[in-house]
């Protein structure tokens, strides 16, 4: 039976002086805490046997932790902090003591006119596509367009585009919705929908999370008004390169851990049963070897 796997979530302590953290103003404020073994109770409830574990900033003592407390559960994709960037020497160093998977970029903190040869972190790139790391990338249109150029250089670095391949400016477009998530108020489908197709179809190594769906609809669970990118999304990438996930713990209480885990089946609901377990954990578990 093909594993289930929740491709992208977050864990984290509280923001102390041994265990830094960076903080969100109502959605990670200091003292918040969101640990394993309470997301461990929830993953059984529905039926999850793995899980991607992202840390809110560089800092990855409690990613450790969490892969070492319970090997073989989890897969870790570590950040990169284009504020206070690790070099190729930084890289290796955070590697040697956590096994992650790969690192995720908020972006390149690349302008109009960058290409890969001004681009600072990608030194660190050329070395995650050496040693198999995955890159998971949220940017905005301008990113994508250095990523274009990266992959043309580097065709086999795996890389997961976030969130439905939305491109949200995340610095000024994201507010934080009642429900102490992130909203983005954005055109549907995206404007960047046709360029994410386009690379899709020129690049095997281009993945896609099927997830994010609450903070870009502007309807209520199952948010039905992204069903035609949903179904854009599967014709461009097909099931084979698509990973669910939730982004625990945004979404624990609204819409629920199992009910944004069955939005494959909504907005999806005429996919083969095959591709319905590629979507929901064969997809990830080949890329994180589960």
């Amino acid at each position: 039976m093909t594993k289930v796997v929740d491709a992208h979530l977050h864990l984290f302590r509280s923001d102390r002086p041994e265990h830094p953290r960076t903080t969100y103003a109502v959605m990670a404020e200091a003292d918040r805490e969101e640990l394993a073994e309470r997301l461990l109770a929830a993953m059984e409830g529905a039926g999850v046997d793995h899980a991607v574990v992202v840390p809110l900033s560089k800092e990855d003592d409690y990613l450790r932790e969490v892969l070492t407390q319970y090997p073989g559960t989890f897969g870790g994709i570590g950040f990169y902090d284009h504020t206070r960037p690790d070099g190729v020497g930084g890289i290796a160093t955070r590697l040697e003591s956590t096994p992650m998977h790969g690192l995720r970029f908020y972006g390149l903190d690349a302008g109009p006119d960058t290409t890969p040869d001004t681009l600072a972190c990608y030194p660190v790139i050329e070395m995650m596509a050496e040693r198999g790391l995955i890159m998971w990338f949220y940017g905005d249109q301008v990113q994508l367009g250095v990523l274009d150029q990266i992959l043309e250089r580097l065709p086999h670095l795996q890389v997961v585009m976030n969130h439905s391949a939305f491109l949200p400016d995340i610095t000024t477009q994201m507010v934080v919705d009642e429900f102490k998530r992130p909203h983005f108020d954005v055109e549907l489908p995206p404007p960047g929908l046709v360029a994410v197709e386009r690379m899709a179809a020129k690049y095997r190594s281009l993945h896609v999370h099927f997830s994010g769906q609450y903070a870009f609809s502007k309807q209520p669970f199952p948010y039905l008004d992204l069903q035609g990118v949903a179904e854009r999304l599967l014709r461009a990438f097909g099931a084979d390169r698509m990973l669910m996930a939730s982004d625990w713990p945004w979404i624990e209480f609204e819409p629920g851990y199992a009910q944004v885990l069955s939005l494959v089946d909504h907005l999806l609901p005429d996919i083969t049963a095959d591709q319905r377990a590629d979507i929901r954990g064969g997809t990830a578990a080949r890329l994180f070897g589960f």
